[in-house]
């Protein structure tokens, strides 16, 4: 079938795929909830994080981030979208290959009680930053989907050429 289009639409194999993640910030005035993720973790050992998933089954990303924030930390929230950055990164496994994800960032500022590390086996450690002096040791598209959400912008892109086509 190859490139062949069926009933108007194009063959599947010909399409690249997306992983749909759910990033959640957790704001608290000028500070921000990130955990450090475990150094036996195969991707990232040691580098902090906003707590973030994958989406499950039929949830919607914004269920997705109500969920993991529940299992990973213990806070019911109501999240916003705050930004959305599409990311296209090397595999550090494979370099050949590279991770294409839509990222979600959700803003929660509103929640009741503290924070728990309920995946130690996960996580290492949490902490609060200041949004203005994150840590070194960042993921870095996590890290530009903070960034971009400071300067107000709704859409971003990591890891992709800039494109001359089209201005």
């Amino acid at each position: 079938m190859g490139n062949q289009n069926v009933n108007g639409i194009k063959n599947m194999t010909t399409l690249k795929t997306f992983t749909i993640c759910a990033q959640t910030m957790i704001l608290r005035q000028d500070k921000i909830l990130l955990i450090k993720r475990a150094g036996s973790l195969p991707l990232w050992p040691g580098y902090w994080q906003c707590p973030a998933g994958k989406m499950e089954g039929d949830e919607s990303p914004r269920a997705c981030s109500i969920r993991e924030i529940f299992e990973e930390i213990g806070l019911k929230i109501n999240p916003t979208l705050g930004t959305v950055v599409a990311v296209n990164t090397k595999r550090l496994d494979r370099p050949s290959q590279a991770y294409r994800d839509i990222n979600f960032f959700f803003v929660a500022t509103e929640f009741d009680g503290e924070p728990v590390n309920q995946e130690p086996h996960l996580h290492d450690a949490m902490d609060w930053f200041d949004l203005n002096n994150l840590p070194d040791s960042m993921i870095p598209s996590v890290k530009f989907g903070i960034e971009q959400y400071r300067r107000g912008e709704s859409y971003g892109e990591f890891g992709y050429e800039k494109s001359e086509c089209c201005g």
